[in-house]
Formats: C-alpha cells, structure tokens, sequence
C-alpha cells in the first residue's frame, strides 16, 4: 500500500512538473513578439523645474555632476519655469531638456522590460517639440539665457543605465513648437538592455548652443519584420472651412484637406452626415483633397479619415447650412462636381466620373449620363489645348479578355460621343484597363460597382 501510494505520489509530481514546463515555454514563445512597454511614456510627474519624471533616471548625475536634471513642464502657477507654456500631447506633463554652451547636455534612461536583441528590428515613436522661449541661467552666472537653438533628439541604448554605447536612431533638428510625432526603426547590433533619450547639438561645431527639445507620449516598443518599410501613419487636416464649424448661406460648399503619407486615394474615406462620399479628387503629390459638397438644411457634420500600413488618422468640422430669408435677384449656379474636379487638375493626374453609367454587359451609355458627358464636353471645349486620355475600368467578375474588351468599347463610346459634339479627335485617347486596376478587392457586389468607372486623365495642358 506504502508503495503504490509512492508511486501515484511520483506520478502527479512529474505531471505537475511537465505542466510547468509547458506552461513556462507557452508563454516564452507567446511573450517573443510582445510589444516592450516604457514605464511612465509620458513623463507623468510634479510638474517642477530640476525633476526628473518618476521611472526615468537622470543621467547628468554620472555625466555632469554640476548640472542639473531636466525638467517637468508646464510647471503651472502664474509664473511657469524658463517660460515653457505648451500643453502636453498626453496627459498633464511632458518632459523638457537642453543642451548648453559648455558642452554638456540632458539625458535620461530606464531599463527596458525586455532587452532588444541582435538581428531583429523594431519600431517606436515619441512626440517631439520644441519651446520658443525656455529662459535660464549658466552655471557660475546671474545672467537668464534663452535656450533656444534648434538642437535634436538622439535614442541610444547600452548594457546598463545612461550607456549611450549604441545609436539607435535620431530625429532632425527640432525647430517646431506644435507636437508632432517622430516614428523610428531600431536595428540593434547588440544585445540592448537600456534605453538613453538624449538632447543632442548638430555636430561638428566649434560653439555648442543652449537649445531645448520636448518630449511627450512615447509609444511601446514593437518588434516588426526587418524587411518592414517604416511607414509615417497619414496626416490629415481639413483646411477649409479652417474652423471646427462653419456657417454659410449656399447649399454647395467645396471642401479642401491636407491628406499626407498616402498614396492611393482608396485608402481615404470622406463621409458626408454619416455617409460614405467618393466624389472627391486627391492628389497623391501635393496631399490635396477636394471634394464639392451639396449640403443639408442644418447641420453637416464632415469626417475625413485615412489609413495606411503605418496607422490612421482622420479630421472632422461642421458645416451649417442656413436657408436665406431673402432669395438673391440672380442666382449663379456652381460648376458641377466634374468640372470643378477636372479645373484643378494638373497634367498627369487622373479624375474619376462616377456619374457615367453604362448598360450591363454592354458599351451603350445610359440617358442618366448625359449630364456627365456635357460636363466634360463644356471643359474641354473651355479648354482647347487640354488632351485627355479616356479610360475604361470593369469590375473583377469576368473573364480577363471580356473584360479588356468592355473597357476599351466604353472609353471609346465617350469619345465617340465628344467627337460627335465638335471635340477635335487630336486631342482625344481611349484605352481600355480591363479589370488590372481595382479600386476595392471586395468580394461584395455592391463594392465592386465602384471598379466599374471611367477616368479622365491629363495628358497634356497645352501652352
């Protein structure tokens, strides 16, 4: 009895030992690609002048014993310290650091929760700033200086605390009071333990500058494919109307945003009062968005959003629409959404008519077009040394050579028709695409209505 009790004793401990063991390598091998998390990313603390922010150690007390530590603004009160105003990114506070005349500068450091490890990469981003005014005084002087020289943020990481024995990346000069965010890729050759966020002067010079940087709202520390392309996540604002709301007196309202770091213009969603809107022109280059609303009685509410592989971003703004009491004596009607669109193009670019419709399965244009095909024919008869380029699209639920020759017919069916209004022939192109450039990859029918298009493209402008 003695013995089998032994060995049913031994039997449960080696389970529990197996369970263990599982258990650790489970969640080894789940941890592997977890994001590494700052303590206290955003620099949360008292804010006070010579603090350094809890969970972060101040490295001038190894580099520069004389000096003091960086500082934790806006400090508040009436007064705030050096005259640093700005409002954090994130949270109540964020930190401040310079670099001085004598050749010193402000670090600081923590220990990474995981270290980063040789051959293989990461990504991580911080909102840096810089204060126009940041008032102190040099050591062994009365005298307040402004510390206002443009100087960088440099991330560095070593063995152990404020061991800058490795660069991992840099940001340019910081010359820019509004916050903005700074996205890096690290490649460590060595194993990194620590990380440093150092204040840092443009090098070489023989006259080291008393300058500042802010930092505020840094990200975790996520480990990506080293082949990863490091993408800027889109900036988008909406320009006009420039306020977050806007009264006007007409019902049609051209809306203009800044649109950055995105390429395609299906990677743009503009809704209109909750709905989804593709009448707008975008132009990759110079990150302008266009669209010609026509407005509700009351309020509108207007969001752009964009997305790319590096994150999204989106803008919103108000639009009241007020009905007149009094109705203007002539009333000047607004350039249609084509026309509008097609004015501000430049040569190259590329707009999408999405009024002009054909029968299904066939190159004979619908009579609901021909609105669509009088605009572009009043353009370019405005226009007389503007050449387009007519192109067809299908969407991807045919057979390849089926689809090229739909396409070709119905860009040729609009020049046709432009020819037959007095356009010259010379100034017009076809070209059939067939389905080999889709706008959506859905599956759904109703998205797929949207590769069935006609584009017009600039392909010439004349003298």
């Amino acid at each position: 009895m003695k013995k089998l009790k032994e060995k049913n004793m031994s039997k449960r401990f080696l389970i529990a030992c197996l369970s263990i063991l599982l258990f650790s390598f489970g969640e080894t091998s789940a941890q592997g690609d977890q994001p590494i998390e700052l303590s206290n990313p955003s620099f949360e603390d008292f804010a006070r002048p010579s603090n350094t922010p809890r969970g972060w150690y101040d490295c001038g007390d190894i580099n520069y014993p004389l000096e003091t530590a960086p500082d934790v603004h806006p400090s508040g009160g009436v007064e705030p310290s050096f005259g640093v105003t700005s409002k954090a990114h994130d949270g109540d506070t964020y930190l401040g650091m310079v670099v001085r005349s004598n050749d010193s500068h402000e670090s600081v450091s923590q220990r990474l929760k995981k270290p980063l490890m040789p051959g293989k990469c990461y990504s991580f981003s911080i909102y840096v700033a810089t204060s126009k005014v940041y008032k102190s005084q040099i050591r062994g002087s009365k005298e307040f200086v402004d510390f206002v020289t443009p100087i960088k943020l440099s991330i560095k990481g070593g063995a152990g605390f404020c061991d800058p024995a490795v660069t991992l990346a840099e940001t340019k000069l910081i010359d820019h009071a509004e916050w903005k965010e700074y996205t890096f890729k690290f490649e460590p050759k060595r194993k990194i333990s620590y990380i440093v966020l150092e204040a840092r002067y443009q090098t070489p010079t023989f006259n080291p500058p008393n300058g500042n940087i802010l930092l505020d709202n840094a990200s975790a520390i996520q480990p990506i494919p080293c082949d990863e392309s490091l993408v800027q996540k889109p900036i988008v604002k909406i320009t006009t109307p420039s306020a977050s709301s806007k009264d006007v007196k007409t019902k049609n309202y051209k809306l203009i945003a800044n649109v950055k770091n995105v390429k395609e213009k299906r990677k743009i969603l503009l809704k209109v009062n909750g709905k989804n809107s593709r009448s707008f022109t975008y132009n990759s280059a110079t990150g302008k968005l266009t669209s010609n609303l026509r407005l509700k009685e009351g309020i509108n509410k207007i969001v752009v959003k964009a997305a790319n592989t590096g994150g999204n971003a989106s803008d919103e703004t108000t639009i009241n629409y007020e009905i007149p009491v009094v109705e203007p004596v002539a009333v000047v009607e607004p350039k249609s959404e084509i026309e509008e669109g097609l004015g501000d193009l430049k040569k190259g670019e590329t707009i999408s008519v999405d009024q002009l419709n054909f029968e299904i399965n066939s190159f004979k244009i619908t009579n609901d077009s021909r609105p669509a095909l009088n605009d572009i024919f009043k353009f370019l008869n405005e226009n007389a040394n503007v050449s387009v380029e007519i192109g067809g699209h299908t969407n991807r639920f045919c057979d390849t050579d089926y689809c090229q020759t739909l396409s070709t017919n119905r860009a040729k069916a609009v020049v046709d028709f432009l020819v037959q209004k007095g356009i010259p022939s010379n100034r017009l192109t076809y070209r059939g695409y067939g389905k080999t450039q889709q706008i959506t990859f859905s599956k759904n029918a109703e998205m797929q209505k949207q590769n069935q298009r006609v584009e017009i493209k600039i392909l010439s402008l004349g003298s």
